[in-house]
């Protein structure tokens, strides 16, 4: 408890006047109601966080708060699936009394307001809760579409900022399979992301993922291994510009390179170098890929093939998307060239093969027996 104490109190110019509550939303996918569990969690958070506050003359006031919160948790959890229905009478039966919702805000804000600091060392900063709302993203599209009514609903307070992780696309797809299915569920679902959350920041792009992957490899493998891994790739842009992505591929890289052989040649130190990050691209990111090329060498042509605009569309590829494509250039030469230009696509895409120019640098005269090392081994059981 004293941890969470200490990580949730921030200091700097607004001391103790901005507290923090951290809710990891997929850990409670599988709640009826997810919002009931983001209550309890504020609730046992402001819990630690309020007995550094807690003296003889404002204990009850505190215990008060508390049992306020719970108070509301319970009153969630019996109104949450009967929300549509009180609204639809509400016009009809209650025209007079606030709705069930805006008096549980009301509660919750006065509660909260109990738990915080009175006033911030900044004048012009009022004390305020902020809650970090991670992995949306990672929910059933049903439970995120749940979370975030639920927080339109019932925890849109003055004394609350909400900061949610997550990719934006993946959630608003998921909002997108709640709407009737009418050609234009895909607008009304960012419209209502846009509305929910207006103030957007975007995590940066890796420019240069061969250069993040190089510290990823320096945590691994010896420095020596990892200068000749990224002296095989650091010219191809063949990397997933993705942190996690490549921490995984990093590694897998580490387990394979104990099998790459030994030799004098800089060539092909360069091209085994490079067979191992075609495979282990393909193992960790591409696996029904991998499991095929794994009973057949020969795959790699087919592989090879597909990456050079030589094969049509094929089963194996159809959920995968190439990051170039082959252009004409020079038309008007005796001899027409062939060039590679981006296709941009979105770097969170899970089906991009970021490892084709380097496929296409390899080239398609490749022997298959050198892809075997780490296709398969005889120690594997």
């Amino acid at each position: 408890t004293k941890d969470a104490t200490e990580r949730n109190v921030r200091k700097g110019p607004y001391g103790s006047a901005i507290q923090t509550i951290w809710f990891d939303a997929w850990r409670y996918q599988h709640e009826k109601a997810p919002v009931i569990a983001l209550l309890q969690e504020i609730r046992a958070q402001l819990s630690y966080l309020a007995q550094d506050r807690r003296r003889k003359a404002t204990s009850v006031l505190i215990r008060g708060a508390l049992l306020s919160i719970e108070e509301v948790t319970k009153k969630v959890g019996f109104q949450y699936s009967k929300f549509q229905q009180v609204s639809r009478e509400w016009n009809a039966e209650h025209l007079a009394d606030p709705l069930p919702s805006h008096t549980m805000r009301l509660h919750l804000r006065q509660a909260i307001d109990q738990l915080l600091p009175s006033k911030a060392r900044n004048a012009d900063v009022s004390p305020r809760l902020a809650i970090f709302i991670d992995d949306i993203d990672r929910c059933e599209p049903e439970v995120a579409f749940r979370l975030l009514e639920g927080l339109k609903i019932y925890l849109t307070l003055e004394n609350c900022v909400f900061v949610l992780g997550m990719n934006q696309k993946v959630i608003e797809e998921a909002i997108g399979d709640q709407m009737p299915n009418d050609g234009a569920r895909k607008e009304r679902a960012a419209a209502y992301m846009e509305k929910l959350c207006q103030n957007g920041w975007r995590l940066p792009a890796i420019r240069h993922p061969h250069e993040f992957f190089r510290l990823l490899l320096n945590e691994v493998v010896p420095d020596e291994v990892a200068q000749r891994i990224i002296d095989g790739v650091k010219s191809h842009h063949c990397l997933p510009p993705n942190p996690r992505r490549l921490k995984g591929l990093a590694n897998l890289v580490a387990r394979l390179s104990v099998h790459l052989p030994g030799t004098a040649d800089e060539a092909e130190t360069l091209r085994d170098t490079q067979i191992l990050m075609v495979v282990a691209y393909v193992y960790q990111f591409h696996p029904d890929l991998y499991v095929r090329w794994e009973t057949d060498l020969s795959l790699y042509d087919r592989i090879y093939d597909w990456c050079s605009g030589k094969d049509g569309p094929h089963e194996l590829f159809e959920s995968m998307i190439l990051p170039q494509r082959e252009i004409d250039a020079g038309q008007s030469s005796p001899t027409p060239r062939k060039e590679y230009e981006g296709t941009y696509p979105d770097p969170a895409d899970a089906g991009v093969f970021w490892i084709q120019p380097l496929i296409r640098h390899l080239g398609s005269e490749v022997d298959a027996d050198l892809f075997r090392p780490y296709l398969y081994r005889e120690d594997r059981k």
